[in-house]
């Protein structure tokens, strides 16, 4: 299918213009719909995705429409957004898996991975996704891993019996499940393999992925394998993936192995990295390998955290202090992503560390996702105590903007009096941020808003994102959504 105009959409547009009494010739209106059209219609640079993000990102239920007409677009992509905003529309998460078996290839194998990492499909998807011949090998071994790890009955002989000859990572995953499963053959010869030619390269990535299966189902000749990585000539990302797996299962010598690793390299971003796979595994720091550790400032903070973690977890918290005030960047984001297994009391102190770490800096390039995430978190875990900032914040400021930026993406109708208490008078950045979360979690607006929306979409200061938003909440509060839709549904393939 050729990709569409503006023009194409005229007439429609035209339409829906007569029917209602507006005046679409207005270059705002024009500019407004634009965005929309950019984003279901493939952009140069992929532009259209950003906007995608955006839209789902509103958790709006009239995208419905839209969405579901999007699953037919002839790029993958789109389909993927579509999928997985349908999904985020449903009150349970889950993915549909009778629209999955209509996607593309390509788009199929995407949603799928990242619906079994996310956990928006059961059991019974699971089956009903296997019932079909289509999923491409890889995709079925995905599947038939995620009921294996979910303790459902899979037989040896339905793992075998995929053809994998022509796919080498499938192939690898296949001996994975099927050493875990009681028949290690195939893995074996992999080991093997790898010990009599340690720099094949394709051997190394079969070898990757097939620890990426035994992480969730471990085996004996899994980490026999894990070992055989573990050469000096292997690459040190295939080394460190060795040894996560190995420290994951807390095997006899995964200790001893890190120790040597550790002794093995001078260079700091290598004992960083391999300091951080303590923290990731819940391993305490070795006592043969804690003196070399100790000679670093942030080695030694990362020791102390991960000896914290693993003998008193209750009462970590002044360690993990200690990683958020070290500013290191791939710490913090280990924070972030583990901060939901502490108590509130842990965790809570240090989203708002990282939160203020970021407001001090001014928003910098390199810190601003962490403070994002940080105030995502926090309206997550602690509500009140976001209410309480945002109520705080300087008007206009660094944290305000943080802040707002956290809220538009996930709604949260009960904080909707404070975001409306926040003084708007201008077309400033955080005017902009509290106008788009007022628009979206307020079923009517006043007039004078619905026209700031036009303009924001209009505006080339703002961003897609922000402009796309700005957009869709135009329409809806204009009242002219349904046939706005129905320009912008694509016609069945």
């Amino acid at each position: 299918m050729p990709p569409r105009t503006l023009i194409h959409f005229a007439t429609p547009l035209l339409v829906a213009a007569m029917a209602t009494g507006a005046g679409w010739d207005n270059p705002i209106e024009t500019a407004v719909h634009r965005e929309l059209d950019r984003a279901v219609t493939p952009q140069p640079g992929n532009g259209h995705l950003p906007r995608l993000s955006a839209l789902r990102a509103l958790h709006d239920d009239r995208l419905i429409p839209l969405l579901i007409s999007l699953i037919d677009d002839d790029d993958p992509a789109i389909q993927v957004h579509a999928m997985l905003g349908l999904a985020e529309l449903r009150d349970d998460g889950r993915l549909d898996p009778e629209r999955m078996l209509t996607a593309d290839p390509v788009a199929f194998d995407s949603i799928l991975a990242i619906g079994l990492e996310a956990d928006r499909l059961n059991v019974d998807d699971m089956q009903t996704l296997l019932s079909h011949a289509s999923p491409s090998a890889q995709a079925r071994l995905w599947l038939l891993g995620a009921l294996i790890e979910s303790g459902a009955m899979v037989e040896p002989a339905t793992v075998a019996a995929i053809q994998t000859e022509s796919d080498p990572h499938a192939a690898a995953r296949q001996a994975a499940q099927l050493a875990y499963l009681g028949s290690p053959d195939s893995l074996r010869t992999m080991t093997e393999s790898l010990a009599q030619d340690p720099e094949q390269i394709d051997l190394l990535d079969a070898a990757m992925e097939a620890m990426a299966q035994i992480r969730k189902l471990p085996s004996d000749d899994g980490m026999d394998l894990a070992r055989a990585c573990l050469r000096d000539s292997s690459p040190d990302g295939v080394r460190r993936y060795a040894l996560l797996t190995l420290l994951e299962q807390r095997t006899s010598d995964s200790e001893q192995l890190f120790c040597k690793e550790l002794a093995s390299t001078s260079r700091r971003r290598h004992l960083v990295d391999l300091s951080l796979l303590l923290l990731m595994t819940g391993t305490p720091t070795p006592d043969a390998c804690r003196v070399q550790l100790e000679q670093d400032a942030l080695l030694a903070t990362l020791s102390r955290a991960a000896i914290a973690l693993a003998d008193k977890p209750l009462m970590a918290g002044t360690a993990l202090q200690g990683l958020v005030d070290s500013g290191h960047r791939r710490t913090i984001a280990w924070v972030l992503e583990h901060s939901h297994e502490w108590e509130q009391d842990i965790a809570v102190p240090l989203l708002e560390g990282i939160l203020d770490a970021t407001v001090a800096t001014g928003l910098n390039s390199t810190s601003a996702a962490h403070g994002v995430a940080s105030a995502a978190l926090l309206l997550e875990r602690a509500p009140n105590v976001f209410r309480q900032r945002l109520n705080k914040a300087e008007d206009d400021g660094a944290e305000q903007r943080l802040l707002l930026v956290a809220l538009l993406q996930q709604p949260a109708p009960a904080l909707a009096d404070a975001v409306t208490s926040i003084r708007r008078i201008g077309i400033g950045q955080a005017d902009v941020l509290a106008l788009l979360v007022h628009a979206r979690d307020r079923e009517a607006i006043a007039p004078e808003d619905v026209a700031s929306l036009k303009l924001i979409a209009a505006s080339s200061s703002s961003s897609e994102a922000i402009r796309t938003q700005a957009a869709w909440l135009a329409v809806r509060h204009s009242g002219l959504i349904d046939d706005v839709v129905a320009s912008l549904v694509k016609p069945p393939r």
